[in-house]
């Protein structure tokens, strides 16, 4: 698909990946309209007034784990709530809906955080012409002398850089992809990823981590990709 003068409206494009993906869209000649959250807060009101939107690409969430357990309505509200609101506004304008996911929505359905399960409903709302996109990134920083120092360990994933991801997500978008597509890179052990920010990174046991974070920290996160 080329993107060239297509009408793409982005939620959260103030966030870590709307950041990454906008000047992709644009790049490529897409029209981005990315609404701040005063002009269209997901969780209390329809859609501001967008002409012939092509596709919607919905990045907005509540993300922060650990809160989520603690803040469950605030969670729901955004990841459940707005993702609804989000793919009615899709739907009337006859818009694609690409919805981004998350790869801890593949874990044993018994042990989904309150995050996770507010996703895996979230996919719910798309239809089989829409594009689910599972996949997991970290912004540069995140670990450092002055940021996170620690790790658990040992822990799977296919997840990197949200400028490595971006792209991945850019090239699923243009090739209209639909259905479930899992993103990521090779299969690494987290603290790889980690210590190509930090070296000297602790590394925590990862049988720790429930206790710590306060729901089942997943070990294995890894997924047969499709980018």
């Amino acid at each position: 698909m080329l993107l060239k003068d297509k009408n793409i409206v982005v939620t959260g494009g103030s966030g870590r990946l709307g950041k990454h993906l906008i000047p992709l869209l644009e790049e490529e000649g897409a029209r981005v309209i990315a609404p701040s959250r005063q002009e269209w807060d997901i969780t209390k009101c329809s859609a501001p007034y967008i002409e012939d939107p092509d596709i919607v690409i919905h990045a907005a969430a509540y993300t922060n784990l650990t809160k989520a357990e603690e803040n469950k309505i605030d969670c729901f509200d955004v990841n459940v709530i707005g993702t609804e609101k989000v793919a009615n506004f899709a739907r009337q304008n006859q818009a694609k809906l690409v919805y981004i996911s998350s790869d801890y929505v593949t874990q044993d359905p018994s042990k989904l955080c309150h995050y996770a399960f507010t996703k895996k409903v979230g996919e719910s709302m798309c239809l089989k012409s829409d594009l689910i996109i599972r996949t997991s990134f970290k912004e540069r920083g995140t670990w450092g002398k002055d940021a996170l120092t620690k790790v658990f360990h040992p822990v799977w994933t296919n997840a990197d850089w949200v400028d490595v991801i971006a792209p991945k997500i850019v090239e699923a978008i243009k090739k209209d992809m639909s259905g479930v597509v899992n993103i990521g890179t090779e299969r690494k052990l987290l603290k790889d990823l980690a210590q190509q920010d930090y070296p000297y990174v602790e590394l925590l046991p990862v049988n720790e981590a429930d206790k710590l974070v306060g729901y089942y920290y997943p070990r294995n996160t890894t997924m047969k990709l499709s980018i």
